[in-house]
């Protein structure tokens, strides 16, 4: 029998063997796969007078060299593991302290290692009382390789069964070994630890932190996606992906289980100081951290889009989405989201309701439609008598409604009831007779539209206001060049010459508006260009020649010339002029319409009233005001206009608006 003594101070010894039993087993477990073990068995059995008696690992690896037991027990350093980057069979190296063997004293009073290497079998023996020595036996022949670890004198009655949980515990310690190598697999209590079946999907990422003091360091983060209910987790890994401390991920991320492996070269420093342990302590190792956080949020905020719209689709292919086609206005849009979040919630809350018949399933999906239709006081009932959701997940996603809908409809109401009384009060500015009389086209007109130019569609967004041919030549070259860098026209590139109309003078256009147009490839664009004219003056023969010629200059300069464009140009007045009225009627155009030009560029010419203007934009909100059952008159009207610059106003409604100021303040006296 030989004796081995250990060149380290007791203190030392005994904080390690101070390690949790997940660590302690862990490391056992590292050291079976450092020693290229296929299968690793944990083993558990019970004890006379307790239930836990024996903790025993087996594994089928390379076993102790006989001629390494001295360096392996002696000094508490595992020397060959500071020298070896890969095992013979290609593995990273996890251990590299020695500290593994030391650990098993944590869960047991007396520990043995049988090792079979090299057709010999022997074994060495320690006890936790003198932990500086340890008895070798002598050798015998034996027939395979391996290393059994028997732990007895269990020092109490761990929760480690299967039955309490730990081989999940396990699972995400080993969770991307396990997944990558198939040549490695563990058996804990008689299960074994499934994590490739088990896994949906796993994504690295490159993330990086600096520190207040300028200092950068670099990590990846591996993201593991199950198939399963597990409890998420942010586990921190030394270099090789050996994880060595647990943390809550602290992020939002419904209806994923996920673990995420955070391995950095400084955690790597931290052990070789010994100062692991206080890792949340440490700022650079926060901020890789919260570096993580960030990419996880990223990384979720992309799988919850992708899972909606796959969910979603599933839906529509099975005919049980309670929509069809687009939606036709922003209310329905609304509508139609607050439903997906919360049918997504749902789906992820109830797992009867993927089991329920296609029917059910429509059938809920219905009610819950209704729910949002008519609000959330009707979602708890049908969550619990039609979906038996439990009590908690019923509050919580009828909460889940009232917070997600009432903030946008309110949003969307308010949207739409501010504009039905826009178009209330630019009807009191351009038809009634002491404001049409009064109000000037550039200075007051002119300002107020260009707040609100969704009365020209709700797609257009405003790209120059009173500017020249030459600034819309601008804005068209940079909207195609983020659009796409072929071609001339590159972002950044400007007119050398300015753009002339026909008569070779510089134009200004009151506004030019932009839009995409919704296409298989989303690339093609339309732009507007509108010319005002105040209330008093008519749509005439001249004001159609006016918007004429910005027209041609557009369709004779090569430089506006690109085949996904569309131009329109309207000139907007009160009324027309009899001559105008006959050129604004052509046979076989849309009325309006006064030019039409196809090549080299597709360009449309229209002449319209303010009536039709306004007509138009009202006939696009009529869902709404029947839905809301909202009509606006006068005195909201010119309380809407009271919010505008009272130097874009005339001082007939000036005066209609100082009028209503007094009534209210006397209503409120």
């Amino acid at each position: 029998m030989q004796q081995i003594e250990v060149k380290v101070e007791n203190d030392h010894i005994q904080r390690i063997t101070t390690a949790k039993p997940l660590a302690a087993i862990s490391e056992l477990i590292w050291n079976a796969y450092d020693a290229d073990a296929r299968e690793v068995k944990v083993e558990l059995e019970e004890g006379q007078l307790t239930k836990l008696g024996v903790i025993r690992i087996v594994d089928d690896g390379t076993g102790i060299p006989a001629d390494e037991l001295e360096t392996c027990f002696q000094s508490l350093g595992g020397s060959w593991k500071k020298r070896a980057v890969k095992t013979d069979g290609g593995r990273s190296i996890h251990g590299e302290k020695g500290q593994g063997r030391f650990k098993a004293f944590a869960l047991g009073d007396r520990v043995t290692w049988v090792s079979r290497h090299a057709g010999k079998k022997f074994s060495i023996s320690g006890d936790k009382s003198d932990l500086k020595r340890f008895s070798i036996s002598d050798s015998v022949p034996a027939a395979n390789t391996g290393c059994t670890v028997e732990i007895e004198n269990v020092v109490r009655d761990f929760e480690i069964w299967a039955e309490d949980g730990f081989a999940e515990q396990l699972r995400d310690v080993f969770a991307l070994q396990l997944y990558e190598d198939t040549h490695f697999r563990i058996i804990y209590d008689g299960e074994e630890i499934d994590a490739r079946e088990a896994i949906r999907d796993v994504t690295p990422y490159q993330v990086m932190a600096t520190t207040e003091d300028g200092h950068e360091y670099k990590a990846t983060v591996d993201v593991i996606e199950w198939k399963k209910k597990v409890e998420r987790k942010l586990m921190l890994c030394l270099p090789g992906r050996f994880s060595f401390h647990e943390m809550a991920p602290g992020i939002h991320a419904r209806g994923f289980d996920f673990t995420a492996y955070l391995t950095a070269e400084h955690f790597q420093s931290l052990a070789d100081d010994n100062t692991e342990g206080l890792v949340e302590l440490d700022p650079p190792s926060m901020a890789l951290v919260e570096a993580a956080k960030a990419k996880l949020r990223e990384h979720f905020r992309v799988r919850e889009a992708e899972r909606s719209r796959g969910k979603i689709q599933e839906w529509k292919e099975a005919k049980i989405y309670p929509y069809e086609g687009k939606a036709s206005d922003p209310i329905e849009i609304n509508e139609r989201q607050v439903f997906d979040v919360v049918a997504l919630n749902l789906a992820d809350y109830s797992p009867d309701f993927e089991k329920a018949p296609s029917k059910q399933q429509k059938l809920i999906l219905q009610l819950v439609k209704a729910a949002i239709e008519t609000g959330p006081g009707a979602l708890p009932s049908i969550l619990e008598k039609v979906v038996d959701l439990p009590k908690g997940k019923q509050e919580e996603l009828a909460e889940l409604l009232r917070k997600t809908s009432l903030t946008a409809v309110i949003n969307a109401a308010k949207a739409v009831t501010d504009r039905l009384e826009f178009l209330r009060a630019l009807q009191i500015l351009v038809f009634d007779p002491g404001s049409k009389r009064q109000l000037l086209e550039r200075s007051q007109l002119h300002r107020i539209i260009a707040r609100e130019t969704w009365i020209f569609g709700e797609q257009f967004n405003l790209m120059n206001d009173d500017e020249d041919l030459s600034a819309v030549l601008r804005s068209h070259i940079q909207l195609l060049g983020s659009d796409s860098d072929d071609g001339p026209h590159r972002e950044g590139l400007a007119p050398k010459e300015p753009v002339l109309d026909a008569e070779g003078k510089a134009a200004i256009v009151d506004l030019m508006l932009s839009c995409r147009v919704p296409t298989a490839t989303d690339d093609e664009r339309k732009h507007l260009v509108i010319e005002l004219k105040r209330p008093s003056q008519n749509l005439n023969e001249d004001v159609i020649n006016q918007i004429k010629k910005y027209a041609k200059a557009v369709a004779l300069d090569d430089r506006f010339k690109h085949s996904r464009v569309e131009w329109d140009f309207v000139a907007v007045a009160n009324r027309f002029t009899k001559d105008a009225e006959f050129e604004a009627r052509q046979k076989d155009k849309p009325r309006g319409m006064v030019l039409e030009i196809d090549d080299p560029i597709k360009i449309r010419v229209w002449a319209k009233t303010w009536g039709e203007i306004i007509q138009e934009a009202e006939g696009r909100l009529t869902f709404y005001k029947r839905r809301l059952e909202y009509q606006a008159n006068d005195r909201e009207a010119l309380r809407y206009l009271r919010t505008i610059n009272s130097d874009y106003l005339s001082d007939e409604v000036k005066e209609r608006i100082s009028a209503l100021d007094a009534e209210e303040q006397i209503a409120a006296e």
